[in-house]
């Protein structure tokens, strides 16, 4: 369902184009720690995460660490899901603003 925003929309003080910017640049930043966690755990199990959780649920790889990995790696893919999601908001909004009148 696509959504839509008043065409005048008035953000708080504080909401700034450069603290958009900061915002985004800290946003690519942790996604691209993220993918790297993630890489490194493909890496070292040479599989995704679902076949790492499949191995581990039919008893073909050793628990540990196998098993701490696979909820850190999870925990990186979620995170890195939202951090995506709040990177397009933060892009639509950087692109939708025009400076006020008063300013």
């Amino acid at each position: 369902m696509a959504l839509s925003v008043a065409s005048t929309l008035t953000l708080p003080p504080s909401v700034t184009l450069d603290s958009l910017r900061k915002l985004s640049a800290d946003l690519a930043s942790r996604a691209e720690f993220l993918r790297r966690l993630s890489e490194g755990f493909e890496r070292k199990y040479a599989c995704s995460l679902d076949e790492l959780n499949r191995r581990l649920a039919a008893r073909q790889i050793a628990e540990h660490p196998a098993w701490e990995d696979s909820i850190e790696w999870g925990n990186a893919a979620d995170q890195l899901a939202q951090v995506e999601l709040l990177q397009s908001i933060v892009s639509w909004l950087i692109s939708s603003l025009k400076p006020s009148s008063s300013s």
